[in-house]
């Protein structure tokens, strides 16, 4: 074996090592969900076209949005909590955090539920679109088992059981929804919202398994112990409303785009533009992989006052993210069409789009786990600053541009696509800086 190879072996975070090792099946369910992915898009795609798929992305953003702000940052406030109470074994305060993160959170997820029914009329109308009501209506039935399974997932990462955190995601959803859909759509051929029908089914599914099997996990960690500290609600929502506000900042970044263009535009072109995106999230499919099993381990790290530790661990990661997101990348710039093409030929609209996508994706996962270690490390209103920077620049470049590329005659998922990808490296940028600043190390993988 050559010194080099021996030198970076001999350099691994044993923590790293332990997540490689022990995150095979992990990583199998990571891929399976998104294989189960881009089966869903390739379904949806060559059953329904590029429309139907547009309808199902818009419906599948109000979700999401509902369901981030439903949760109000306590789920992530719970990965950062649960780590921290198991090792000083206070699973009392952990079993209080997590009865206090269900009855907070779900009750708020039923009335925004209940304003996208009622409302499912109004919102339509301002896509000024014939399909989206009832689209809307069913995403509202969607909405608190949606938030229930976001809280049962964050608190199974929390507790570092990563197999159920990678079962109890969108992946295995998707998954679902993939059969669920091959059987209705024989029945309902021409039916727009199967697709959201039968991600629904998935859902609901997968929330009621997880709200069974979660507390039962808690239990089983250790016994409570009697102390004369009970557990303050408010710390916890200290933590968790800066993790809300950098979450919706992130959302409203990553969302931004899909909305503008299905109000400026029809929901075909909806359907192209985040068919690219998904192919352009391929390239750093491995870092988000790795960084939801690595969170806790951040947290831990900072609890121990290990900032050695921590900085191999992010360069042990940055490290795997290249090795991984680049050839990807590669492959990407080499053969747009193709890839697109498999999916419809209506899609090959969006190789600009694409191309321009996947170079903001390779700057972010070349940047590292920067958003997760900020937020895991107690960091999280500086997180929340350089979010809300980021997302008030994609707002005003989607604002601006989309409309510009169509005043030009040109494709205006094309300003989409510029939008979302300057934000993406100004955001990674800035997080670079901070941690720079905070910890002492840059995040991008470097020789020295």
């Amino acid at each position: 074996m050559s010194n080099p190879i021996l030198k970076i072996l001999k350099g691994l975070n044993p923590e790293f090592v332990k997540l490689l090792s022990g995150s095979g099946l992990v990583f199998g369910f990571k891929v399976l969900g998104a294989i189960a992915g881009y089966a869903l898009a390739y379904v949806i795609t060559t059953n329904y076209g590029a429309h139907t798929f547009g309808v199902f992305e818009l419906c599948l953003t109000i979700l999401t949005i509902l369901g981030v702000l439903g949760r109000l940052g306590i789920d992530g406030a719970l990965v950062r909590f649960i780590p921290e109470c198991v090792e000083k074994r206070q699973f009392n305060h952990l079993r209080s955090a997590y009865k206090f993160a269900l009855k907070v959170a779900l009750p708020i997820s039923l009335v925004f539920a209940g304003i996208l029914f009622f409302g499912a009329g109004h919102l339509a109308t301002f896509f000024n679109s014939e399909h989206l009501e009832e689209g809307f209506k069913i995403t509202a039935l969607i909405v608190p088992f949606s938030t229930w399974m976001g809280l049962n997932s964050e608190s199974f990462r929390g507790m570092k059981n990563m197999v159920a955190y990678s079962f109890y995601q969108r992946g295995t959803v998707v998954l679902i929804a993939c059969f669920a859909i091959m059987l209705l759509v024989v029945k309902y051929p021409e039916w727009t919202h199967v697709p959201l029908i039968g991600f629904g089914i998935g859902v609901i599914g997968l929330s009621v398994a997880a709200g069974i099997y979660t507390p039962r996990r808690i239990l089983a960690l250790g016994e409570a112990q009697t102390t004369n500290n009970s557990f303050n609600s408010n710390t916890f929502l200290a933590v968790a409303f800066p993790m809300l506000l950098s979450t919706s900042m992130f959302m409203i970044m990553n969302w931004t785009d899909i909305l503008m263009i299905g109000y400026f535009l029809e929901e075909s072109h909806v359907g192209i533009y985040r068919l690219a995106f998904k192919v352009a999230a391929l390239i750093t499919f491995a870092q988000v992989a790795i960084n939801s099993i690595a969170a806790p381990m951040f947290s831990s790290f900072k609890a121990k006052g290990d900032i050695e530790g921590l900085k191999k661990l992010v360069k042990n990661i940055g490290y795997l993210n290249v090795l991984i997101s680049t050839p990807i990348f590669i492959l990407i710039l080499l053969f747009p069409e193709v890839v697109l093409n498999f999916f419809g030929e209506e899609f090959t609209d969006g190789v600009a789009p694409l191309i321009i996508l996947a170079i903001g994706s390779i700057i972010n996962a070349l940047c590292g786990p920067v958003m997760y270690l900020l937020n895991m490390t107690g960091k999280e209103i500086e997180a929340r600053n350089i979010i809300l920077i980021a997302s008030i620049l994609n707002i005003a470049l989607n604002l601006t541009l989309i409309p510009l590329f169509i005043s030009l005659g040109k494709s205006g998922i094309l300003g989409a696509a510029y939008a979302t990808s300057i934000s993406t490296v100004v955001w990674n940028a800035l997080a670079v800086v901070q941690i720079k600043k905070q910890y002492g190390f840059i995040s991008i993988p470097h020789p020295f």
